[in-house]
């Protein structure tokens, strides 16, 4: 027989008949309490020589902690007691990582820790998770987010593992024989640029380069660049071998592992796979700025691509771009309550500005 209950625990989250999620919280409370009181203890000893490790160990701990189970309860982010409660969940790890005196406002706490409201924490992870989880359109203090304008990562389960597989690269210098690629990606003045250039015998055949959207970052447009030298591959009918250098480590690791997701690594890995099937084609990393003659090429092609007036690639803004969007206007929010409060006034003359550093 099933009985009819107030409350029950679910996926680590207490859930209540109105969804108001007090008890949850209550719960959290206690549990963060009695957490944080036995660090202090624990740290007594030696919080002289390492005063930010509690700091540490709330913002990788305890406040994940706490904001575990956001897509259940964030909603109840719009209602003001139950953020204001949230001030009293953080006030204990507060006075640790401080030790400050216990009559201190929560407000200067904060201020003093360098940690945000967790109230505007959890609204940051939570407008996080409803763009790229839910794939909703959020709006977070006067900002909107659109869900389309950001990169969206390939399923695991629509490429049977079999097919699954990197591409390789090694560390080789260049030889100056045969054909040879060089690719590379630039940010000037806030603005991206992508380029490849191709080298016969050390003498320059071809080359290629596109300005990318300027929200987006230099990792894509190394990869990029990589695409850029896929698709010339597949151009070509005689040639035999093609080395392909670059000197971004990061773009050929992802593409070297076969579970990254980005749509951009899956769509360059696809086209490598096809060069290799029909010749030799072999990527190389190179160090960078160190006198290769096709590394430096492709370097200056790159960084007049981002000098182009025209944007030539449209791509999707990366996670990134969005994570620290949030971030800023969480400290843009902390600040204008810092300054608006009546609380912490001796605090505000000694700290008028917050940093979360």
């Amino acid at each position: 027989m099933v009985q009819a209950v107030t409350d029950l625990t679910y996926l680590g989250v207490r859930w209540d008949g109105g969804l108001t999620f007090h008890e949850h919280f209550k719960n959290i409370r206690a549990v963060v309490d009695t957490l944080t009181y036995k660090l202090s203890i624990m740290t007594k000893k030696w919080y002289h020589k390492h005063p930010c490790l509690l700091k540490k160990i709330y913002k990788g701990a305890i406040e994940p902690k706490v904001l575990f189970g956001h897509g259940a309860w964030g909603h109840r982010l719009q209602n003001k007691a139950f953020c204001e409660y949230m001030d009293v969940v953080q006030r204990r790890p507060l006075l640790a990582i401080t030790r400050a005196f216990k009559t201190a406002s929560t407000k200067a706490l904060q201020v003093l820790a360098g940690v945000p409201p967790l109230d505007l924490k959890a609204i940051e992870t939570y407008c996080s998770f409803l763009v790229l989880r839910a794939h909703e359109d959020v709006t977070a203090h006067g900002q909107s987010f659109s869900a389309e304008d950001y990169v969206k990562y390939e399923s695991p389960y629509e490429t049977h593992p079999a097919a699954k597989g990197g591409i390789g690269f090694d560390w080789v210098e260049p030889s100056g024989n045969g054909l040879e690629i060089y690719t590379d990606g630039s940010g000037i003045n806030d603005r991206i640029g992508a380029a490849m250039v191709v080298l016969y015998y050390g003498q320059l055949i071809h080359s290629d380069r596109s300005r990318l959207r300027d929200t987006c970052t230099v990792y894509q447009a190394e990869l990029f660049g990589l695409q850029l030298a896929a698709e010339f591959c597949l151009t070509l009918t005689a040639t035999q071998r093609v080395n392909i250098f670059s000197d971004s480590r990061s773009a050929l690791q992802s593409l070297a592992d076969p579970t990254n997701l980005h749509p951009l690594v899956g769509r360059v890995r696809r086209l490598l796979q096809r060069a290799r099937s029909e010749r030799g084609v072999h990527l190389h990393w190179v160090k960078a700025h160190v006198g290769y003659f096709g590394n430096e090429l492709a370097d200056r092609e790159a960084k007049a691509a981002a000098g182009d007036p025209a944007v030539m690639v449209e791509m999707p803004t990366p996670i990134s771009r969005l994570k620290s969007s949030l971030k800023a206007l969480t400290i843009r929010e902390w600040q204008e309550r810092w300054e608006m409060t009546i609380k912490g006034r001796h605090t505000f003359k000694l700290f008028p500005k917050v940093s979360a550093k």
